[in-house]
């Protein structure tokens, strides 16, 4: 994956860096050490959120309910970590470095358990009923959290006590440790977590924590108590403390609603793959960072006036630009060119926002004590707004307005939180000529954006297949995803192949031999789990199995259950008194039900690389699946071709079968038995139709393709056909075992 564009925004923000760091005035040099440590302390805080919340996504799942509880018992400790250090900052004045230590050094310390204790919460959690999703991942996070939390305001509050204006601390220190999160984004999206895994990512990253944590030490023993030095200018408030509040919290909701927007685009634009999130959130926090340091230093030698109208025209740039992001990311796409060419302007939107807070914090206060209590007040209110912003747009608001309305949605929100501020400023403060033209240029892109959104979908799902011929017939957009559907009839999910709506094996579109396959090598399933229903083909063939006494589903995506009763062919499977269906996340699922057993367990996945798929192949998982295993049972699952998957497989099951694609596995011996099969073949029928009519050419001949495809396993080295576990075994040399903690392909 091209990363050069997002790589040189990374470089723009490092020359700020190095400016900064590099100033020869007495006062910077004395700042120049903690803003390189503040620096430090926020690569490790982005690689813990990263690890933990997949971490905690194995425990309770990555269905939208498990992702918006555990993104919000993160945001809650930041919140309740801010409040902490604002207090501490005002009654400890003098030891507020000393603090920050403290607070790095508990973060290291909890950093190098976590995993262990994410593990043990596992064995006395796992697939706990989601009301205590939020109170269990807060006990886990409540810690380390609050003590990231703690440490803007600690430090704002000694910068500012040595009379640097109230803005610029805000600004550079929000700036210097937002860009380390950024740096840190951009190395697990490229190398950290491909090459150290999990556990070695939390390594570095604690080992980091540990030693900003000595060196803020070594530097609070060095300095002692900070005294003033040089008086910064000092500036009445204009807005006052509420009101700063209440406008960062409304831009934080628009910044993390956007976030959440641009990443399903990212997601379409790069097929589900996982460096995508992180590559986003690099542009995204280095944009922030940016714009942090632009605002604070904005501060310096502005009248409030021009700061408050600064506040307005950002927001209302924000609004108009934003929703144009969207149809280019679509356009890249469509046209094959690298989609992260569009990565400046998601930066340049998130610099806007980002800006506003230390204009925000300047705006409110001019100095003076207690000032580091006052920042962390709005920095709740900005963490409090991201936590709306992440739960209302990826909770609620996705399941009724897609990706156009919800662009529109947050845009006129950040156009009129900008509007508004202006009624609220003093008259005759504001050059009214450059905040009209601004916030009319604002307006118009905002109006003429619609323009540019016909059509977007399909190109983002298609990219340069976006043809006459292919169409969109359906599409669903909901905070599962995004379902599109073909004319075709072949399904998308997230941008990515995901099944047809097809049960014919004569005319076999979809391979849907590998589902009447069961009968070559199991003898009587009765009880049968699917994980993962997409179009509902294999439930169909699956349900009318001969013998088969139940069928139970569990699909992540509600939006399927609609698709499926609009195609006649699988409709009848939502009345069929043998099928039952789950909405959640088919690992969360298994382990909230341990006693369940079943004959066959089958899973028709996606494909290994994708997004989160280590979860549902790792050697972890599938120690989960072999508890659900009766007697004789089996697990049938897609290895999308992947050797490294059918040899994690065989890593846990000492039995095995390839069928094509598929690998069965087994604590008991696999046979493939033909004369069974095509009695099963001959007797299957689906809604009272016989699949395998007599007599007929085509299914005669499709009988005798299986006949020779059952054949295959006493060969054992076609690829198309079938094999035995120990042909695999032998075949295949240095496999990659899949687990949790190496997450398998997904950021190879």
């Amino acid at each position: 994956m091209p990363t050069l564009p997002v790589a040189f925004l990374l470089v723009y923000d490092a020359i700020i860096l190095i400016g900064v760091l590099c100033q020869t005035s007495g006062l910077q040099k004395k700042v120049a050490p903690l803003l390189l440590l503040f620096f430090c302390s926020g690569m490790p805080a982005l690689i813990y959120q990263i690890v933990w919340q997949r971490a905690l996504f194995a425990i309770y799942g990555v269905n939208s309910e498990s992702v918006a509880a555990v993104v919000s018992a993160f945001m809650i400790g930041l919140g309740l970590g801010s409040l902490l250090g604002g207090w501490l900052s005002a009654r400890y004045q003098s030891a507020a470095i000393f603090i920050f230590a403290l607070a790095e050094l508990g973060t290291a310390a909890f950093g190098l358990l976590s995993l262990r204790i994410f593990h043990w919460a596992a064995l006395h959690t796992a697939g706990a009923p989601l009301g205590y999703v939020v109170p269990l991942s807060l006990g886990l996070l409540l810690l380390p959290t609050m003590c990231m939390g703690a440490t803007l305001p600690l430090l704002t509050d000694y910068m500012v006590r040595g009379f640097f204006p109230v803005g610029y601390s805000v600004g550079v220190l929000y700036f210097a440790n937002t860009f380390g999160s950024a740096v840190a984004c951009y190395f697990c999206g490229t190398f950290l977590l491909r090459d150290l895994g999990q556990s070695g990512a939390v390594r570095i990253a604690a080992v980091m924590n540990l030693l900003v944590g000595i060196t803020a030490v070594i530097i609070w023993r060095q300095k002692g108590a900070s005294e003033p030095t040089e008086r910064g200018n000092e500036l009445k408030p204009l807005l006052g403390l509420r009101g700063a509040a209440a406008l960062s919290g409304v831009t934080a909701f628009v910044s993390l609603g956007l976030e959440i927007v641009w990443f399903r685009v990212f997601v379409l634009a790069s097929e589900d793959r996982a460096p995508a999130f992180a590559l986003l959130l690099a542009t995204f926090l280095a944009g922030v960072a940016g714009g942090a340091f632009i605002g604070g230093r904005m501060t310096e030698k502005k009248t409030a006036g021009e700061i408050g109208m600064g506040v307005c025209m950002l927001l209302a740039v924000a609004g108009g630009i934003s929703p144009l992001l969207i149809p280019a990311v679509a356009f890249l796409k469509w046209k094959g060119l690298n989609y992260l060419l569009a990565a400046s302007g998601f930066f340049l939107v998130a610099a806007v926002l980002g800006a506003a807070f230390p204009l925000l914090c300047r705006l409110a206060m001019g100095g003076g004590s207690e000032t580091g209590r006052k920042v962390s007040l709005i920095y709740v209110s900005n963490i409090a707004g991201s936590a709306a912003g992440s739960l209302l747009i990826g909770f609620v608001l996705m399941n009724y307005m897609g990706l156009q309305a919800l662009a529109f949605l947050l845009g006129g929100i950040s156009l009129a939180a900008g509007l508004a501020l202006v009624a609220v400023l003093p008259r005759g403060i504001v050059s009214r000529v450059t905040l009209v033209s601004v916030c009319g240029i604002a307006l118009v892109a905002f109006a003429l954006a619609p323009k540019l959104y016909p059509d977007f979908q399909r190109r983002l799902n298609l990219g340069i297949e976006a043809n006459e011929a292919s169409s969109l017939v359906h599409l669903v957009e909901n905070r599962s995803g995004i379902i599109a559907v073909l004319a075709n009839d072949e399904v998308l999910g997230s941008g990515v192949y995901d099944g047809s709506f097809s049960t014919d094996p004569v005319h076999d579109k979809n391979r849907i031999v590998r589902a009447f396959a069961v009968g070559a090598f199991h003898p009587s399933p009765k009880r049968i789990l699917l994980i993962g229903l997409s179009s509902g083909s294999w439930a169909q063939v699956l349900v009318h199995y001969p013998g088969v006494e139940l069928l139970e589903a569990v699909e992540i995506n509600p939006g399927y259950l609609g698709l499926i009763a609009k195609y006649p062919v699988v409709s009848s499977l939502l009345n069929n008194p043998k099928f039952k269906i789950h909405i959640d996340d088919g690992r969360r699922w298994m382990l909230s039900h341990p006693d369940r057993q079943y004959d066959l367990i089958v899973q028709n996945n996606s494909f290994y690389w994708r997004d989160h798929s280590a979860q549902l192949l790792s050697t972890d998982y599938l120690k989960i699946v072999k508890e659900h295993l009766a007697a004789g049972g089996a697990y049938y699952y897609n290895t999308t071709g992947s050797d490294d998957v059918m040899a994690t497989g065989l890593a846990v099951f000492p039995h095995g079968l390839r069928v094509l694609n598929f690998l069965a596995v087994s604590e008991s011996p696999l046979k493939v038995d033909k004369e069974r099969w095509k009695s099963v073949l001959r007797g299957y029928s689906i809604d009272g139709r016989a699949v395998f009519q007599a007599g007929d050419s085509g299914c005669d001949s499709v009988l005798r393709e299986y006949e020779e495809l059952a054949n295959t396993v006493e060969r054992g080295d076609l690829r198309e056909g079938m094999e035995t576990s120990e042909s695999i075994r032998r075949r295949i040399k240095n496999p990659l075992i899949i687990t949790d903690d190496n997450m398998g392909w997904e950021w190879r």
